[in-house]
C-alpha cells in the first residue's frame, strides 16, 4: 500500500470522527433545548375545560405529568385551551320560568319576594302579607347568600314601586287593580354584589362563617338575645351575705395557713381509720365553690343556632338547635376570651333537651351507623341485667369526663381563615347532666374520678 492511499485514507477517518462529533454535539444542544422545554409545566397553565361542555360529571382518567414534546399531547391541550375560552364566553343566565326575583325595601331594611320559585326557602324567609300581597321577607344575610350563589337576582326599590306595594283599595277595585303587574325588570335598577355587600346588619365575619356553613348543608338562624340573658346569676348569689362588721376570728387561723380545720371540726376530737383507699380519696377529695361572675362589658354573645341537615325541619317551631356558635373576630384582637366572658357564652345556652326517639320506616335502607347501632344493641341484650347496667354505667360516665357539659363552638375568623373550636364545662366532680341515671343504677356510689373498692 502506498503513502498516498494511507494519507487518503486518514483523512477520510478524520472526517467521519468530525461528522460524528459534530452530531454529538448538534444532540447536546437539541437536549439543552428539550431540557428547558421540561422546566415549563404546560399543565400548571392550561387546565382540562373539556368537562364543562358535558352534561355529565367527568370520569377520572390517567394523570398526564410533564410534557413528552408529541403532536397529540400539544394537540390535546390546544383543544382544552380552545374549551376553556369558549366556557368563560358563555353567558350565565336563568330560565324564565326560574328566575328568582328580590326587591330590597331599603326604608324597611328587607328583601321582599313576591312570586316564590325552588326549595330555598325551607329554612330561609319569613311569610309576609303586604296589602294584598303575599311573599317572602328575608333579611339582608339571606339575601346576599342566596344573590352570591346566583339563585337570586336583587333589585334597589324605590317610593313608586313601594307606593304602589303598600297601596290599599276598595274590595270593588281589586280585581282591577291585581290584572295591573309592576314591571320590575324595567322600572327598578338591578344590585351587584358591591352594593349588597354594604347591606349588612352585622359584621363580614358573621356573614362569613354564616355563607360557609350553609354552603355545608347546615340549617342556620339568628340567635335572638333575650332580656334574661344580660344578667349573670350563680349559685352563691342568691346567699345573703354577712355584713362586713362581723369578724369571725375562728377563721383567722385557718387563712394563716395554721390549722387545716377550724377549732371545734370534729376532726379533732375523734380518730378514723381508714381500710380502703376509697375513704381516704373521700377525704382528701376538695369542696369547691362555683366561681362568682359579673356581667362583662364587652358585646361577646352567641350569634348563631345551628341544626343539622334534616328534611322535617320546621322554621316556625324549631326544636333545641344542635349546636350554638360564637364568631369572634381575631384580625384586630388577637386575645382570647377570658373566664367572664366563657362564662356568660355558657349561661346564654339553651337548656337540653332528650332527643325524641322516631320510628324509621323499615321501607328505608339502614345507614351504616344504623347497622352498627342494631348490632350493639343485640349484642347487649344477650348479656346478664347487671352487666347491662355496668356498661352503660361506665359509658355514661366517661362521655361526660370526656366530652364534658353542653358546648358552645366559638368560629375564630382572622381575615377570611375560619376555625372552629369547642368549649364545654368540665364534670369531673358533679356529673350534674347524668347525674339521676347514675344513681339510678349505683346509688351509694360516687360518681368521680377517684379509686372505688
Amino acid at each position: 500500500m502506498t503513502g498516498e492511499q494511507l494519507e487518503s485514507k486518514t483523512s477520510k477517518g478524520t472526517q467521519n470522527i468530525n461528522k460524528v462529533i459534530d452530531n454529538d454535539n448538534d444532540n447536546d444542544n437539541d437536549d439543552d433545548k428539550f431540557q428547558t422545554e421540561q422546566v415549563y409545566d404546560v399543565e400548571d397553565e392550561i387546565q382540562d375545560w373539556k368537562f364543562l361542555n358535558k352534561s355529565s360529571i367527568p370520569k377520572r382518567g390517567t394523570k398526564e405529568f410533564e410534557p413528552d414534546g408529541t403532536n397529540f399531547q400539544i394537540s390535546a391541550l390546544e383543544q382544552s385551551q380552545k374549551t376553556m375560552f369558549q366556557a368563560i364566553s358563555n353567558v350565565r343566565g336563568h330560565h324564565a320560568t326560574k328566575k328568582l326575583i328580590g326587591i330590597w325595601i331599603p326604608t324597611d331594611q328587607y328583601c321582599f319576594i313576591p312570586q316564590i320559585r325552588g326549595n330555598y326557602f325551607k329554612d330561609l324567609g319569613r311569610a309576609i302579607n303586604i296589602g294584598r300581597f303575599q311573599g317572602m321577607r328575608l333579611n339582608s344575610l339571606e339575601t346576599i347568600y342566596l344573590a352570591e350563589r346566583g339563585s337570586l337576582v336583587v333589585y334597589l326599590g324605590n317610593e313608586e314601586y313601594c307606593n304602589w306595594l303598600y297601596n290599599t283599595t276598595d274590595e270593588n277595585d281589586k280585581d282591577e287593580d291585581e290584572s295591573v303587574s309592576f314591571d320590575v325588570e324595567s322600572k327598578l335598577v338591578a344590585l351587584d354584589l358591591e352594593y349588597l355587600y354594604s347591606l349588612l346588619t352585622i359584621s363580614l365575619p358573621d356573614y362569613q362563617v354564616y355563607a360557609y356553613l350553609k354552603r355545608l348543608g347546615y340549617i342556620i338562624q339568628e340567635y335572638k338575645v333575650h332580656d334574661d340573658d344580660d344578667v349573670v346569676t350563680t349559685s352563691t348569689s342568691t346567699k345573703k351575705s354577712k355584713p362586713e362588721s362581723v369578724v369571725n376570728f375562728t377563721l383567722w387561723p385557718r387563712e394563716w395557713g395554721i390549722m387545716a380545720y377550724p377549732f371545734f371540726h370534729s376532726q379533732h376530737f375523734k380518730t378514723k381509720h381508714y381500710f380502703k383507699y376509697t375513704d381516704v380519696f373521700k377525704n382528701l377529695k376538695l369542696n369547691f365553690k362555683p366561681i362568682e361572675c359579673s356581667p362583662t362589658e364587652s358585646n361577646i354573645n352567641i350569634t348563631f343556632n345551628v341544626w343539622k341537615p334534616s328534611p322535617s325541619f320546621s322554621k316556625k317551631t324549631p326544636p333545641p338547635p344542635d349546636f350554638q356558635l360564637c364568631v369572634v373576630d381575631t384580625s384586630k384582637n388577637t386575645d382570647f376570651l377570658n373566664l367572664p366572658q366563657i362564662q356568660r357564652l355558657l349561661f346564654q345556652l339553651s337548656p337540653p333537651q332528650k332527643p325524641t326517639k322516631k320510628i324509621k320506616s323499615t321501607n328505608k335502607m339502614e345507614s351504616k351507623r344504623d347497622i352498627r347501632a342494631r348490632r350493639y344493641a343485640e349484642r347487649q341484650a344477650k348479656l346478664d341485667k347487671q352487666l347491662q347496667l355496668k356498661n352503660e354505667y361506665y359509658r355514661l360516665r366517661d362521655d361526660c369526663f370526656k366530652n364534658g357539659g353542653q358546648p358552645v363552638i366559638l368560629a375564630i375568623v382572622n381575615n377570611g381563615i375560619m376555625n372552629f373550636i369547642s368549649l364545654s364545662p368540665g364534670q369531673f366532680n358533679s356529673l350534674q347532666s347524668v347525674k339521676s341515671r347514675l344513681n339510678e343504677i349505683y346509688p351509694e356510689k360516687m360518681h368521680s374520678i377517684i379509686y372505688n373498692e
